[in-house]
């Protein structure tokens, strides 16, 4: 008989959604405003979202248990390793667990973990349990719970065409870090060892006092002050634009967290041209920008003057047949963000150049 048994995540089971709040489903995604009716803004049913205080983009922890089968000892605490290989070679290792339990966030959604538990007592290993799987759940976004801060998920795990999604880890979209929110110690920790953050690309203004936050002997921070929506095609807003994905064509500036205030708007019209340059559908585009709905910030609905003043911007810039990724693109181009760079963000994010 095992020593330590574990319980649960069961092996080769599949959690939960890792989403806490999860955005209600809509039955039809409209981007032409030609298309919109009276009735338009039930699509996203927003009286079926549950209304609570306080912030409701956090993730869902999955909760691990196991049973400790030998004889009970005060000394005896618990390191639980989490890996996506089964040599354990890059571990989540967390340590000096007092109880048989720990419920752990943050684990990238869609993936397969394996996990086991070492008993120790200070330096001597007692027992080792055996290895199990399970599958975290596929639904997005990955929402982080970095403390201090709000609305932090990953840019990844979104699916393209062609069965692909966007790879984790690589980059991130936040709220400010100083001034209405303050990140803390653990968070600041969180997002240097845990999510291994290498540049801060920080798009506010003067007036809202940006400075660097987190270690710049470790993190690089470029500050490119944006205005959102409409105004992408604004004289003074291109050399900006261009600035930020010259910092995603980068490799060597990944890991990436950008961010404005709340990380709604500008934050959201970033995430929405990189989104879209990458493939990413219709649908998904409204929805990853409607989920900021769920942070402390307020209401962001598709159907707003704001959100179809970025449509509107970026409609010359395909034939009225192209999609918004197309549209994307060319617009990306005008603003000198060039072909080589582009398919250097969707080979370093997507693993392919070509995401049709």
């Amino acid at each position: 008989m095992e020593t330590i048994q574990l319980l649960k995540p069961e092996h080769e089971s599949c959690t939960e959604e890792l989403q806490a709040f999860q955005w209600p489903e809509k039955s039809e995604a409209v981007l032409d405003s030609s298309e919109q009716t009276e009735s338009a803004g039930d699509v996203f049913q927003w009286d079926a979202l549950e209304v609570i205080s306080g912030d409701r983009c956090i993730p869902k922890p999955v909760h691990f248990a196991w049973e400790d089968m030998r004889a009970s000892s005060e000394n005896t605490v618990y390191d639980l390793l989490i890996s996506k290989d089964t040599a354990f070679e890059d571990p989540m290792v967390l340590k000096d667990i007092a109880q048989p339990f720990r419920s752990v966030v943050n684990l990238q959604i869609g993936t397969r973990y394996f996990w086991k538990v070492i008993a120790r007592d200070n330096d001597s290993v007692l027992a080792v349990s055996a290895v199990w799987a399970f599958t975290t759940h596929p639904s997005t976004p990955r929402w982080l719970c970095v403390p201090g801060i709000t609305n932090v998920r990953d840019m990844g795990g979104w699916r393209l065409p062609g069965n692909r999604r966007i790879r984790q880890g690589l980059i991130y979209r936040s709220s400010e870090m100083n001034g209405h929110v303050d990140i803390t110690d653990e968070g600041r920790k969180v997002l240097i060892e845990e999510l291994n953050i290498r540049t801060d690309l920080d798009l506010r203004g003067s007036h809202e006092d940006p400075k660097a936050v987190l270690d710049r002997t470790v993190v690089k921070w470029i500050n490119t002050p944006i205005s959102p929506y409409g105004n992408i095609v604004a004289y003074d807003s291109r050399e900006k634009y261009r600035q930020i994905f010259k910092v995603f064509s980068d490799p060597s500036a990944y890991p990436i967290l950008f961010h404005c205030w709340g990380g709604c708007d500008r934050g959201g019209t970033v995430a929405f041209l990189l989104h879209a340059l990458l493939g990413l559908d219709r649908d998904a585009l409204i929805r990853d920008y409607e989920l900021s709905s769920l942070t402390i910030w307020g209401e962001r609905s598709h159907l707003s003057d704001l959100f179809q003043s970025l449509l509107s911007a970026l409609l010359p810039f395909g034939d009225g047949k192209d999609d918004v990724g197309k549209q994307v693109e060319n617009y990306l181009l005008s603003i000198g963000v060039t072909a080589e760079e582009m398919a250097s963000i969707r080979t370093h994010l997507t693993g392919e150049t070509d995401h049709g």
